[in-house]
């Protein structure tokens, strides 16, 4: 069959550039409940993070026959049947039949509805063929642009949803795509038994530099893997950030120029020592009520993860987080590489010196963006605690991320270099002593307990559950 004719999902198999996922457990776990729930299921997360590829995946493996309907590519007369056909189902699946040359099968076929943020009535229609229940259907695509507004009065978004959101690839399942087992087995005993990696340090740590700069996004990934050329990889992710760039500018909700100056700001906001961002950074002049839309809109699009301060951790941290206090990461590690250098053209030899960290940038910043990427990752909020004294306003408490082990919250310290001073974490801990567990320590070195306080590698996140 001609190359024109297969899908993103058959491409990659083809081409060698599949990387197993691990979420795609929770679709088969939607198909074999969907007889119960009879519910649609939205693939959510960022353009390019790989819905479509699951979504196919599932649709090759489990069913009989496939439509799948892309709304960035889709002409009017598509999207009209969503619009006109609705009340005569017999007609609006004939149509699709003959257009996509597939026939369909009671009970057995599947309706994939592809970036469906960009049609609205696309995703209202999802009621109607929910209760007409032919056909099982999969929606992919982001909150951004699909959230009811003003003008939306007779939009009605389906509750008939069971939705799960789409991550870029972590580190493990990087090892898994590397064939390196080896790694993952020795990870998991060593976590478990608090024993340190040993000799196996330095060699699983420089497949972590690698991984960091080239990110987890799959198609840099997949490339990175096959080719092992950097600047490949890094040219696909500047083909990423200019496609974001163009859905900024694209966008009807919030003034574009403020989308897109929050996502330029990131960086430097990040390699700032307080880390928090401040629109006034952007604009002197600039007030909250003006750049908050532009913001929760690259949330929504899951470009950007926010993580608030949380004002008061004896109760749990999202209760009590200030809207106000907040630092913003971005979606991907390798991304923010990217954006970062975005105004320099390097070659292979500046990006293997990156990744050998030879260039003595500030690593902080990214460590800490891969931990908070690890974490939403892992279906956790985001949450720090950063307190101040009142009469001098300086800092005498200040944690990078709080999470809820065991129904404590357990204080995260991030760690970059080798001056590594534990003074917040221990005042933390002093204030908030019946309700947080001992500290944890993720840093550039391998796994000890020091003090009670355990210390993990940066590429161990993942085991904090």
């Amino acid at each position: 069959m001609p190359n024109i004719f297969k899908d993103e999902y058959e491409l990659a198999i083809e081409k060698g550039c599949y990387i197993e996922r691990d979420c795609y457990s929770k679709l088969l776990d939607w198909k074999n409940r969907k007889a119960r729930n009879h519910n649609a299921l939205f693939i959510r997360g960022a353009r390019r993070v790989g819905k479509s590829v699951l979504a196919l995946e599932l649709a090759h493996k489990e069913y009989k026959s496939f439509i799948k309907i892309s709304f960035d590519r889709a002409n009017d007369d598509l999207k009209n049947l969503f619009v006109n056909e609705l009340n005569d189902l017999d007609y609006f699946y004939s149509v699709l039949e003959t257009t996509f040359s597939t026939k369909l099968f009671e009970g057995e076929s599947l309706i994939i509805l592809d970036e469906i943020q960009l049609f609205k009535p696309a995703r209202q229609a999802i009621k109607t063929l929910l209760l007409d229940g032919r056909y099982d259907i999969i929606e992919t695509g982001s909150l951004a642009s699909i959230v009811k507004s003003n003008d939306d009065e007779d939009y009605l978004l389906p509750s008939e949803e069971t939705k799960i959101d789409v991550n870029p690839i972590s580190f493990f399942e990087y090892l898994k795509a590397c064939g390196d087992d080896f790694s993952l087995e020795l990870m998991n005993i060593c976590f478990l038994k608090r024993k340190p990696l040993g000799a196996a340090y330095r060699k699983i740590y420089l497949k972590f530099r690698e991984y960091l700069f080239v990110g987890g996004m799959p198609a840099p990934l997949s490339t990175y893997l096959k080719t092992k050329s950097l600047i490949e990889a890094e040219e696909i992710k500047r083909e990423i950030i200019e496609l974001y760039r163009d859905d900024f500018a694209k966008q009807k909700n919030e003034n574009p120029i403020y989308v897109a100056s929050i996502f330029d700001m990131i960086p430097s906001e990040l390699s700032n020592h307080d880390k928090r961002f401040k629109y006034v950074h952007i604009n002197s002049q600039a007030r909250e009520r003006e750049y908050n839309g532009a913001f929760n809109w690259l949330v929504k699009a899951y470009i950007v993860n926010p993580c608030y301060n949380s004002t008061d951790p004896s109760v749990l941290p999202t209760l009590t987080m200030s809207g106000f206090d907040f630092k913003a990461y971005l979606i991907d590690t390798g991304l923010l590489y990217t954006l970062s250098f975005m105004d320099t053209n390097q070659d292979e030899f500046f990006y293997k010196s990156l990744i050998l960290d030879k260039l003595h940038l500030n690593e902080g910043m990214f460590a800490e963006n891969y931990i908070s990427q690890a974490l939403k990752n892992n279906g956790k909020k985001l949450n720090y605690k950063k307190k101040r004294d009142e009469n001098t306003y300086r800092t005498i408490i200040e944690i990078d991320f709080l999470t809820i082990q065991n129904r404590k919250i357990t204080p995260l310290e991030v760690k970059s270099g080798d001056n590594i001073t534990l003074k917040s974490l221990k005042k933390f801990k002093d204030t908030f002593k019946n309700t947080v567990n001992n500290g944890i320590v993720l840093y550039d070195g391998d796994i000890k307990i020091v003090d009670d306080i355990l210390y993990l590698p940066l590429f161990m996140i993942d085991y904090l559950k």
